[in-house]
């Protein structure tokens, strides 16, 4: 009824969510060292990824994995678990932003972009334990 006066919400949603993402990043970087920076990288990248094997691709299954994380951050703050929080606060908006479609996509590469940057290397133990000869 008064969508003329304040917009779409959706709309609205995927610019907040746009805005987010690199106002919750800076916060982290400010506020943790390099080596933790890599521990939230690597939380968010493997909860990402949980989320999508676990509940699906779907707006309806990114719905019910938001409630399942929305419960997680909640643990997390309740134990003062700040790298965790920042991890989950940034799968939540992830997963809005998946909601919210093509508009909230900037949320998205910038989550993307952290993980691929910040997060730890794949194990390549196997490698460097070869023996030399």
């Amino acid at each position: 009824m008064l969508g003329w006066l304040f917009g779409n919400r959706a709309e609205r949603e995927a610019k907040q969510l746009n805005r987010d993402a690199p106002l919750i990043l800076e916060h982290a970087r400010n506020m943790f060292s390099e080596s933790s920076m890599t521990v939230v990288a690597d939380l968010t990248r493997e909860h990402i990824e949980r989320a999508h094997v676990q509940y699906g691709t779907q707006t309806i299954d990114f719905r019910r994995a938001l409630q399942d994380y929305k419960r997680l951050h909640k643990d997390a703050r309740g134990r003062n678990d700040q790298r965790a929080l920042s991890a989950l606060t940034l799968v939540i908006i992830y997963l809005r932003s998946e909601i919210a479609g093509a508009a909230a996509a900037p949320a998205r590469d910038t989550i993307n972009a952290f993980t691929a940057s910040c997060a730890s290397a794949p194990d390549s133990d196997a490698e460097t334990d070869a023996p030399s000869d």
